[in-house]
Formats: C-alpha cells, sequence, structure tokens
C-alpha cells in the first residue's frame, strides 16, 4: 500500500483466537497429539473489519474484555491476527499500556535506542532526538538508571516522549494518560492537538466518553470481539452510555476516577444553590428560579478552560449536562478566584431530591483540572400531585371528532 494512499489503516476480516487449555499437560498432549484437541477456543475478535482515513482522530470505546486491546496489538504488530488482513499505510508510535516495549534491566536511554531502532530509526537518528526526548520526558537522571527502579508516572513520560519524537504518521494512545501527574498530562494534551492539526491519524481508546466526544472525529463501539457500531461521536458514545447504564456497569464520564495531582492548576471550592433574591436554600419549589454557585480557585495562567454542571435524580440518572464550551461562554484565564453560576429558570423538575456534579477540564477536554462527584444536592417540592417522571413538559390536550357515530341494531 503506497503512502498517499487514502487509509493509513485498514483492517479486513481480522479475528484472533486464543487456546485455552485447562491443564498445563494438556498443552504438552497437544504437540505430541497434533489431531487431537486438549484445549478450548476463545475468540477476542471476531470479524473485524475498519479503516481509517489518514488525518482522522478515531476513538474506541467499550467494556474490557470488548477486544479494545487486541486490536490495537494486532495494529501495531506485536500481535498475530488468526485470520484476516492488516495494512498500514506509515509509521506507527503506540502506548498500549504502561510500560510496553520496555526493557527493565535496560536503563531509560538503553530503552530509548531500542524502541527507535525497532521504528526503524538509525543511531544517528535516535541520537539527535535524544535531548527532545529527555527534555519531555523531565526524569532527570533516571534515564540512565534502571528501568524497573521507575514509578508509572516516569514509566508514561519516558514512553510517552520516545513515541512523539519518531515523528510518526500514526499515533495510538490505550488509556495511557490516565497516568501520570496533570501538568505532564496537560504537555501530553498539547502535543496531541498538535499532531491532529499537523494532519497525522491518532487512534484513541478511553472509557472515558468525554473525552473521546471533545477530542475525536468519529468513534468505534468494540462488543464482545466485534465492531457494534461505528458512527457520528455524540451520537454512538451516548448510546455506549445508555446501554451500559442498563448493564448497571461504571460507564459515564461522571463516574471515572479522577487523579489528584500534588500541585493542582484549578481547585473547585464550594457549591451552593440560590434562588432568584441569592438566598441559599435547597429545598424549591416547583418551577422556582434556581441558580448554582460554584466557587473555584485557578492557580496558574491557562486558555480554554471548560466548566461544567450535571444534575442526576437520586437513581443516578442523567438529568441535564451542561459545559461552558458547548454554550460558547469564556472563562477568565488569570489566577485568581471566581464564582461560575449557571441559572435554570422557572425550573420545571418535579418533585425529588437532584444531586450535583461540578467539573473543571482543559479546551479539549481530555484532562481533568478538578472534579466534584455529587458535591451538592437540592430538593424540588410542590403540594400538588402534577405528572410522573422527572420533568414537567409544557403540553396541550385537544379532542376532535372523528366522525360522528351511530349505534344500530
Amino acid at each position: 500500500m503506497s503512502y498517499n494512499n487514502e487509509f493509513s489503516i485498514s483492517i479486513e476480516n481480522v479475528s484472533k483466537c486464543y487456546k485455552i487449555y485447562n491443564r498445563p499437560q494438556d498443552r504438552l498432549k497437544q504437540g505430541v497429539f497434533p489431531k487431537r484437541k486438549y484445549y478450548q477456543e476463545f475468540w477476542a475478535l471476531k470479524d473485524v473489519s475498519f479503516k481509517v482515513k489518514k488525518g482522522e482522530t478515531i476513538g474506541i470505546i467499550g467494556r474490557n474484555g470488548s477486544g479494545k486491546s487486541t486490536v490495537l496489538q494486532i495494529i501495531t504488530n506485536t500481535l498475530e491476527a488468526t485470520e484476516g488482513n492488516v495494512n498500514i499505510n506509515g509509521r506507527i508510535a503506540a502506548l498500549l499500556e504502561l510500560g510496553s516495549g520496555f526493557n527493565p534491566e535496560f536503563t531509560g536511554r538503553e530503552n530509548v535506542y531500542m524502541n527507535g531502532a525497532i521504528m526503524g530509526l538509525s543511531k544517528r537518528e535516535i541520537e539527535d532526538r535524544m535531548g527532545q526526548i529527555e527534555e519531555f520526558a523531565d526524569i532527570g537522571m533516571f534515564i540512565d538508571q534502571p528501568v524497573k527502579v521507575y514509578s508509572s508516572g516516569m514509566y508514561v513520560r519516558l514512553a510517552f516522549a520516545c513515541a512523539i519524537n519518531v515523528d510518526p504518521d500514526i499515533l495510538i494512545v490505550d488509556e495511557a494518560l490516565a497516568v501520570g501527574d496533570m501538568q505532564f498530562q496537560l504537555k501530553c494534551i498539547n502535543r496531541m492537538k498538535e499532531f491532529k492539526e499537523q494532519g497525522k491519524t491518532i487512534l484513541f481508546v478511553s472509557h472515558d466518553t468525554y473525552s473521546i466526544r471533545n477530542f475525536c472525529d468519529q468513534v468505534i463501539w468494540m462488543m464482545d470481539g466485534e465492531v457494534h457500531l461505528r458512527g457520528e461521536v455524540n451520537q454512538v458514545t451516548r448510546l455506549y452510555e445508555d446501554y451500559m447504564k442498563s448493564e448497571k456497569d461504571i460507564v459515564t464520564t461522571f463516574e471515572q476516577p479522577v487523579n489528584v495531582p500534588d500541585e493542582q492548576v484549578l481547585t473547585i471550592d464550594s457549591v451552593s444553590t440560590v434562588n432568584a433574591d441569592l438566598s441559599y436554600r435547597d429545598n424549591f419549589r416547583m418551577r422556582e428560579d434556581i441558580l448554582i454557585m460554584v466557587d473555584y480557585t485557578l492557580h496558574k495562567k491557562m486558555e480554554g478552560i471548560v466548566g461544567g454542571v450535571a444534575i442526576f435524580n437520586n437513581e443516578n440518572i442523567s438529568i441535564c449536562g451542561l459545559n461552558t464550551k458547548l454554550d460558547a461562554y469564556p472563562l477568565p484565564n488569570h489566577p485568581g478566584k471566581y464564582t461560575l453560576s449557571i441559572s435554570y429558570d422557572d425550573c420545571n423538575l418535579l418533585p425529588g431530591t437532584y444531586f450535583i456534579d461540578v467539573g473543571f477540564f482543559e479546551s479539549s477536554g481530555l484532562v481533568r483540572l478538578d472534579y466534584k462527584a455529587r458535591i451538592a444536592s437540592f430538593r424540588i417540592s410542590s403540594s400538588d400531585y402534577i405528572a410522573e417522571g422527572v420533568a414537567y413538559l409544557k403540553h396541550k390536550w385537544t379532542c376532535t371528532n372523528r366522525g360522528a357515530v351511530t349505534n344500530e341494531i
């Protein structure tokens, strides 16, 4: 396949089968008696096909065991497919898992040379990039220490520094950015944005659907080793969230664990609910104006901060999630103490208890600056029985005569 071809990645009818042996001796028997079957087959991938155009950023979602990592390993040629064809157009750099490809006995510098050679770089090319890799990784003297003494954050720093400095045509990231301090995450995201602007192809695997929606052009939903659905990001991720909620699994972006770095860029100080008179309240009448006030501190200058507020009912069903990016409302970028408010006029939520999540993100939504789940709550009350459900919809009843009715014997 030529480099100028339309597609960077082409996967055609790819399947992967693992042989599962119940006992170690069964593996030996299989070698001695190859015509007999001492194993069970587990198909991790089943007839998977998809193509990725040059310059596309594709998200891949799916619950654990759906085949996401397996298909990535086959794309990067660290795993061989049982059936099917894989065509790659360009140089791939991948962060598949923590420390993937590193020899724990080698120093960081030795691993850089080894990974560079695997990527097809000459020793001179690696030496030319070594300074950039050291600067980006920022692990100091540990670059010359065995990788086995590294922390998880140092693994990721060096792995990402290697991946982005080999000038790849295709970048694959599999949950790797979930580890590491916030400053490094922001640095990685900025570089990924640069790659996207340069027309590089990116495969981004994450359980965080909010990140997928904000960064990717399309999304592939993997289920039981197959491509269940591919399409527009918002539509597919919403369907995925609904499915996962019905399965009572951990899904929504609001339930994902959040790393709390030692030095934060932004902190949420408090969240309050008030009425139209700015009186602090946690009990409101139906159709009363409700104002949610979020006090936060911005510790460092940052452009493009996104603030969001989500409301849930007592069954953990999302009622409404809004953020400043959706409404094109810019937030201050200079350090200081601020109050972000959102008003719900003539709130038509039906009586019940409602819970509030508040979060702040960098511009692309891939890194959470601070997130507080169920940080506040409020109650809606009414003396009248009005309707069933969670919200009262404006409506009008009509009844028309569809024709004369006669009673005949």
